[in-house]
């Protein structure tokens, strides 16, 4: 079966290396084509290579990924782009990319963000080309949860609002209560119900999940006040407050122990 062609551009080793590594081990869909650090470098090799998908870091020395985003664009129109960017630049980022991004990540990125956005591809994909859809047969991309078949739609909606939105430091009931249209308390009640947990509840579970996620990579550089802020508390020390309720250490301790685990293991 033919696969769809993925080209990642960062200036990181480890971010390319990270993406190609979950790509290879958990999709039937996509393959990498190449790997690049500049946009000199992918204009270069797109002419050996047809691809369907780009990760573009935005933030690069030479063109940046905007720029970039735009030539490919222009030559290939049916090209699908995911931007990459840094926290400290994503208002900016957000602002640029939605005139013509498919999606974007901010790092430091979490493998079920990933995943999600290697989902949604694949069936954009599949509807801008048919005669080479992807059936989804065999293994699947992690992403594809499967919802219990008791949950309401609206509790659907909720969850995967949560799941989509949970970096926002200022998402509350209040605010998916009046975008899902519907009243908070019920909204509440029904999530209780059907999920087994609150609101905040499951926005915690999100968060905290997230955070391990990213404890768990090779990220060192990546400080916990960067975390916090990427999974949505606007405080390091409440973030690791409620990581040690939840999880029973605190992050660095977590980070620590995934790390030296990981070193036992590879001898």
């Amino acid at each position: 079966m033919t696969m769809w062609k993925v080209a990642i551009v960062d200036d990181e080793p480890k971010i390319r290396r990270g993406f190609k590594k979950w790509i290879n081990e958990n999709s039937i869909y996509f393959e990498t084509v190449y790997e690049a650090r500049s946009a000199e470098e992918v204009l270069e090799k797109n002419k050996s290579y047809c691809v369907d998908l780009y990760f573009l870091d935005i933030h690069m020395d030479g063109l940046t990924g905007l720029e970039l985003g735009r030539i490919i664009k222009k030559k290939d129109p049916k090209a699908l782009i995911v931007y990459i960017t840094g926290y400290d630049y994503f208002e900016y980022a957000h602002e640029a990319i939605k005139l013509q991004a498919f999606d974007y990540l901010l790092k430091p990125v979490p493998q079920s963000d990933f995943f999600k956005v290697l989902k949604k591809a694949n069936d954009s994909l599949n509807q801008l080309f048919p005669e080479r859809k992807k059936k989804e047969e065999g293994k699947s991309l992690k992403s594809m949860e499967k919802f219990d078949g008791s949950c309401s739609q609206i509790v659907i909606q909720g969850k995967e609002y949560i799941e989509v939105c949970y970096g926002d430091p200022n998402l509350s009931l209040d605010k998916a209560a009046q975008i899902l249209n519907i009243h908070k308390d019920y909204f509440s009640k029904l999530m209780k119900e059907e999920l087994g947990y609150t609101f905040i509840e499951y926005l915690t579970k999100v968060r905290v999940n997230r955070a391990k996620e990213l404890l768990e990579q090779d990220l060192s550089s990546i400080s916990m006040y960067d975390i916090a802020q990427k999974i949505g508390y606007k405080s390091q020390h409440y973030f690791s407050r409620i990581f040690k309720k939840y999880v029973g250490s605190t992050p660095l301790q977590y980070r620590n122990q995934k790390h030296y685990q990981k070193y036992n293991d590879s001898f």
